[in-house]
């Protein structure tokens, strides 16, 4: 863990307060605490969109482990809120099929957070706030 993940956690959490008033939603107090945290956990990554999240899947499946499919999950979250290749996916909503149906399999609340996370988390990327 990075000796800055105080200032990260405290920093995203801005983020999405601002982002959350700028898009008029108000996220469930453990949606909001989950994409912050997950916001922070991958301030310093430089490789998100790296390895191909259907192979990760199935890898996932193959054992079943609830965690991968969670970490998964999380990627697609992460790249179908960021506003960037969008033309390279195979289709519009591929990273959102498949991130909630990896929190699905990982019985994981996020299943059903997902589009709303993905707006709040979309509007920070964009920048798009006054």
């Amino acid at each position: 863990m990075s000796k800055y993940w105080l200032d990260y956690v405290k920093s995203c959490y801005d983020l999405v307060v601002e982002s959350e008033k700028f898009t008029s939603i108000n996220l469930a107090h453990n949606t909001e605490a989950y994409i912050v945290h997950l916001l922070a956990k991958n301030f310093e990554r430089v490789d998100i969109g790296v390895k191909p999240v259907a192979i990760s899947i199935l890898q996932a499946a193959s054992s079943l482990n609830e965690q991968q499919f969670i970490n998964i999950a999380d990627e697609c979250l992460l790249i179908h809120s960021y506003p960037l290749k969008r033309q390279r996916w195979p289709s519009e909503s591929y990273y959102e099929d498949i991130g909630t149906t990896a929190y699905g399999l990982a019985n994981h609340f996020m299943e059903h957070n997902f589009k709303v996370a993905s707006i709040v988390l979309s509007a920070i990327f964009k920048n798009n706030r006054s």
